[in-house]
């Protein structure tokens, strides 16, 4: 009875915790408050922009592709006009056939592995039969038997935690078969279980109802233990598979050669779950707001160029680098990177793709990850090489609530390598076939730091990327007091969590550049 009491109470701990939410849907658009729900300021931001017209500004989402017939985006999409679509013709001989919104360097994946898992592979090819002492390349080995241990321990780890949520939703489904999908909980507790994935469910759902604050509802239940049960069914079979590599059938490109552009295709929306993520990115950017339903957009003059190029699992650098060069070449002045992994194969790659943006004057705006580390400390790639570059933007999340937990609990931090946090936690957006969603992550934080950016920049177009960047350092409001360090009970001052200890704000940005450009 031990074991499945455990495994109940793992259900537990990842499904019902019901965290408070924000009043406001839109919170993260109110202005700034030391009270909680401290926004950007869009409105006021809008009043004192109304005697002014807007350029038009181009940001690109790189990420994993964007639902481009969703009625809250198909109007503010970017769109190639010197391509004619569907006509199997590179018309503007930019290298790309029939790029109409953008482009898919992904071609037809949809799984990928972890980079450490590629990593691992890699190296382990190499030295896997070979003694230390035959050894030419100590450090390179040296590093093979870091990564070697820590792909074992967490290839394991996925694989048990696959098998718990198997067993678990073998039980849920064992008893819906019984009662359907609206058992009540009176049914659930009266149950006698009559195999072992019986008594499994049972303790879940039982757990779960203790633990929540909610009316018991087992469709929801059953859903939020699906989406469990679906992230580790990718981490056990692909993400940490060493044997899994879906390059050379799904995309067909010369993997080894960094320098290759023009494979992948034009397919930027890869269906419900595999463009999610991007479609929501997106809609906090430049979302519709000229309609009465869904989202609303920060940056009403912006226009959103998709690039895919974020598979299920880790993004390779190859990718990262071409997407950057694609944006850079097709006419973005933003590039919003809402991804990052802890190892890189060829970062070289991608900085010297950063450094082309820098030279082109395109503001590269990144998450900070969602591992509640210090980046600092810990590597979380692509970066800007400790502040070697006047164009990249790091971005961390921050709460709808107030002092003490300002931060969000799961955003990386950095007193050198993240430059200011901004809204990540329950932001309203767009999501695939129609829907909307609230999402929590630095990956929503980016966007909004990208969407005031971009409003910046649409009244103030004759700003730098580097001076826009540093508007946004500059402007940024101070979070006062000591808050929660992420992922830790210990409190500091934000300044020693952030370059800037502080939070993006809009008007406070947009009077910043007037004094820039007309002092």
């Amino acid at each position: 009875m031990n074991k499945y009491i455990a495994l109940a109470a793992l259900a537990v701990c990842s499904l019902a915790t019901t965290a408070q939410q924000p009043t406001d849907t839109f919170w993260h658009l109110q202005p700034y408050s030391k009270k909680g729900n401290s926004g950007i300021g869009l409105e006021e931001a809008k009043e004192m922009m109304k005697e002014k017209t807007p350029q038009t500004v181009i940001v690109a989402i790189a990420d994993a592709g964007v639902d481009i017939y969703h009625p809250d985006l198909k109007n503010m999409l970017w769109v190639n006009e010197n391509e004619i679509p569907d006509n199997n013709i590179d018309d503007d001989g930019n290298g790309y056939i029939d790029d109409k919104y953008g482009w898919n360097f992904l071609g037809e994946t949809t799984f990928d592995n972890m980079e450490l898992t590629r990593e691992y592979a890699r190296l382990n090819a190499k030295y896997e039969l070979k003694s230390a002492e035959n050894i030419a390349d100590v450090d390179e080995y040296n590093t093979y038997l870091i990564l070697k241990e820590k792909y074992l321990k967490e290839q394991a780890g996925a694989k048990q935690t696959f098998e718990i949520l198997q067993k678990m939703m073998n039980g849920m489904q064992a008893l819906e078969k019984s009662y359907g999908e609206d058992m009540t909980l009176e049914e659930v507790t009266n149950h006698k279980p009559q195999n072992k994935f019986e008594q499994i469910g049972k303790l879940v759902l039982l757990a779960t109802a203790k633990k929540s604050s909610e009316p018991f509802n087992f469709q929801a239940i059953k859903n939020e233990m699906q989406g469990g049960y679906d992230q580790y069914d990718f981490m056990y079979n692909y993400g940490y598979n060493a044997i899994f590599n879906p390059r050379p059938a799904k995309v067909g490109d010369d993997y080894e050669d960094a320098t290759e552009q023009g494979y992948g295709n034009n397919k930027v929306y890869y269906g419900e779950r595999f463009s999610s993520h991007g479609t929501h990115v997106a809609g906090i950017v430049a979302a519709d707001a000229s309609n009465d339903f869904g989202a609303k957009g920060i940056c009403q003059s912006c226009k959103i160029m998709s690039i895919r190029n974020v598979p299920e699992g880790d993004e390779r650098d190859k990718d990262v680098a071409n997407g950057i060069r694609y944006a850079v070449d097709n006419g973005a002045k933003i590039v919003n990177m809402s991804f990052g992994k802890g190892y890189s194969y060829r970062p070289d790659v991608v900085k010297e793709a950063i450094r082309y943006a820098e030279d082109k004057g395109v503001l590269l705006i990144h998450a900070a990850g969602n591992s509640s580390q210090n980046n600092d400390n810990t590597n979380n790639f692509p970066n800007d090489s400790k502040n070697e570059f006047n164009n990249w933007l790091e971005v961390g999340a921050s709460s709808w609530e107030k002092k003490p937990s300002a931060l969000a609990e799961f955003s990386n931090y950095g007193k050198e390598e993240v430059d200011l946090f901004s809204p990540g936690v329950a932001i309203y957006s767009t999501t695939p076939e129609n829907n909307y969603e609230a999402f929590d992550g630095t990956s929503m934080a980016s966007p909004v730091a990208a969407g005031v950016a971009a409003f910046v920049w649409s009244y103030y177009p004759s700003l730098t990327a580097a001076q826009l960047k540093q508007i946004l350092i500059d402007s940024a409001i101070p979070i006062k007091g000591r808050n929660r360090v992420p992922g830790s009970r210990k409190r500091k001052k934000v300044n020693e969590l952030s370059l800037t200890g502080a939070e993006v704000n809009l008007p406070a940005a947009l009077r910043m550049a007037q004094n820039i450009v007309n002092p």
